[in-house]
């Protein structure tokens, strides 16, 4: 998981955990390795690490992303090594009674490379397996209310290529970022990665 966009902690198996900025939140979602994710209420804990002291993980399931949104506002973009990208409704995760753990939370087709709450539309570069790039904005990908999308086809493969790598644009070092952008949509190969610039 990339961890420049938030706080990140180190679990037990050294591996970052993305923390994004919930200070308003009623609960705390706690996304998993096993596309699960689970809720604490915040009134139980004092802070977020000791939202993972809460929950009953199952084996060999690791968390990967804590945060919380306050009426669950906004969407989950979920991006996939398949070059498929998902934009989920955060009203999606939201449940009558205070139920602790929902299966499904995002697709498990392909492996889960990027995951983020947002509240506006973000522009976002993908840095695929032969140094291709692509940037676009979330607003060109529909949000859905289903947890498992398999998402819309951001970067086209291209001899054996995934897509390896998503970022804020903020989180780059591109000096003519719109280089890489392509107005017309998505669903492309990319650009290849100048030699000055760091996705």
């Amino acid at each position: 998981m990339e961890n420049e966009d938030s706080k990140a902690v180190f679990h037990s198996d050294s591996k970052p955990i993305k923390i994004s900025d919930d200070s308003n939140s009623n609960e705390i979602l706690v996304f998993t390795s096993s596309c699960n994710v689970y809720k604490v209420q915040k009134k139980e804990v004092i802070d977020k690490l000791q939202a993972l002291q809460k929950i009953d993980l199952e084996p060999i399931e690791k968390p990967i992303y804590l945060t919380g949104n306050k009426h669950y506002k906004g969407f989950l973009i979920v991006a996939f090594e398949n070059g498929k990208i998902g934009k989920i409704s955060m009203k999606s995760f939201e449940t009558e009674y205070a139920r602790k753990k929902l299966k499904n939370a995002f697709n498990s087709e392909s492996r889960l490379i990027f995951i983020e709450l947002i509240e506006q539309d973000i522009d976002l570069v993908a840095l695929s397996s032969i140094r291709k790039v692509v940037l676009f904005n979330t607003s060109q990908i529909n949000p859905v209310e289903s947890r498992t999308t398999k998402g819309v086809q951001v970067m086209k493969p291209k001899d054996g290529s995934s897509m390896m790598r998503v970022k804020k644009l903020e989180h780059t070092k591109l000096t003519e970022p719109e280089y890489y952008r392509k107005s017309e949509g998505l669903n492309i190969v990319g650009y290849y990665l100048k030699p000055e610039d760091e996705v």
